[in-house]
């Protein structure tokens, strides 16, 4: 028997069925790929065709602001800080292990906010939008990893 799911969950679902997150998926420049609630973890392609995992904290969904980390898909734990994604710019600042490694540096996400209260009039375009949902913080991340400001992911030599 499936429990019962909360507000918050129910709300996530509702946006994942949205036209603007299906658009998403099928473009390929996001993928729900595990949702363990209040956890889902979220691919984003940059570029090159890497596949960015992220995982979100999505307590309180989608009054509260979510929370996203670069994860490792293959540890199922938080991806390594020197591996987080490479770039300059806007994208160095936004994937920046050195300032937390539990979140992204952006105006939508939760801990970012924080102490950043001028972020609101700053930016108010990244701000979190509720009514958008999800789309609103993947599009963000997706924008920055198809930026000319994102460097290709390192690869090994076969």
């Amino acid at each position: 028997m499936e429990s019962a799911i909360g507000a918050d969950e129910r709300a996530f679902r509702s946006h994942m069925e949205r036209p603007d997150f299906q658009i998403g998926e099928t473009k390929e420049q996001w993928r729900l790929v595990g949702n363990d609630w209040p956890h889902p973890i979220i691919t984003v392609r940059a570029h090159d065709g890497t596949d960015w995992a992220f995982r979100f904290d999505l307590n309180g969904y989608p009054a509260r602001l979510p929370n996203a980390r670069p994860w490792d898909l293959a540890s199922n734990a938080p991806l390594a800080n020197h591996r987080w994604p490479q770039g300059t710019g806007r994208v160095a600042a936004v994937f920046n292990p050195g300032w937390n490694a539990a979140a992204l540096y952006l105006p939508c996400d939760r801990l970012a906010l924080v102490g950043h209260d001028y972020w609101l009039v700053q930016h108010p375009e990244k701000t979190w939008q509720p009514s958008r949902g999800i789309v609103h913080y993947l599009e963000i991340i997706h924008d920055l990893l198809a930026s000319h400001q994102h460097l290709p992911a390192v690869r090994s030599a076969a």
